[in-house]
């Protein structure tokens, strides 16, 4: 077990380290968590033209006002047509700039790679290094295109509808916080569940490819010795591995979050 399995780390702690590691994530992310709080305020469009329509538009006490209702019910698409735009800029933003950081991540982890002596890779595995320049690098474009952009979508949201509810009803506000909080002190908890397991996924991976690797350039070798069962066996024994470590990552990812 290395300090790296050991220690696990939260998505903010994933952020900031991406931050440090690429400077190019920083790069116009001002106006991304801004686009992502016009992108929370659309969300609540629908639900508050729904209360002004019905509250003061259909049951006033004057009666149907169709004027009102008309005139909340065309603002209200305006602010979606406003707010989809933003949700899709900030999307295209998101994904460029994330491609363009892991291109440039890939570069920097090559040429480290490159850099190191021929004696540190003889005592690596093939398919290590390989997994830190394929897998790893595909695992941070998933985080940062998906897990990334909902959470800060995520954030904005929770901002502005606590907002909105201390503006409507400050004990409503409080009421839902104080069950919203345990939740999170749980979603905490499975989250470390969660990343041990997708830890042993990581290192499955790993060995997986390394078998693979030493396979296929230890071909003649392997004829030579006639060792071929055993290479298929321990070939055999890694795919295992990585599917049963996938299927219960997996498993525990839907309990979590489906």
């Amino acid at each position: 077990m290395t300090a790296e399995d050991q220690t696990q780390t939260g998505p903010w702690e994933t952020v900031k380290r991406g931050l440090q590691l690429s400077p190019e994530l920083r790069r116009g992310i001002g106006f991304t968590v801004f686009l992502a709080a016009v992108t929370a305020l659309g969300r609540l469009v629908v639900p508050v033209g729904a209360q002004k329509i019905l509250d003061e538009g259909l049951l006033g006490s004057g009666g149907p006002d169709l004027p009102y209702v008309f005139a909340v019910a065309a603002l209200g698409t305006a602010a979606l047509l406003v707010t989809t735009a933003a949700n899709y800029v900030m999307n295209r933003r998101l994904f460029v700039v994330s491609e363009h950081a892991l291109a440039a991540l890939r570069r920097r982890t090559f040429r480290h790679i490159h850099d190191l002596s021929m004696l540190h890779q003889q005592s690596e595995r093939r398919g290590a290094l390989t997994a830190r320049v394929t897998t790893d690098i595909d695992q941070i474009s998933q985080f940062l295109q998906q897990g990334g952009m909902v959470l800060v979508t995520s954030t904005a949201q929770i901002i502005v509808a606590t907002v909105v509810m201390v503006f409507y009803s400050w004990q409503l506000a409080i009421a839902v916080w104080i069950v919203f909080i345990p939740v999170t002190w749980l979603i905490k908890w499975l989250q470390k569940h969660l990343a041990s397991a997708y830890t042993s996924v990581r290192r499955s991976v790993s060995k997986m490819l390394s078998a693979v690797a030493e396979s296929v350039v230890g071909a003649g070798t392997v004829r030579a010795y006639g060792v071929g069962a055993r290479t298929s066996e321990r070939l055999d024994e890694s795919i295992e591995e990585h599917r049963r470590d996938q299927t219960r990552a997996i498993s525990r990812s839907a309990l979590s979050f489906g």
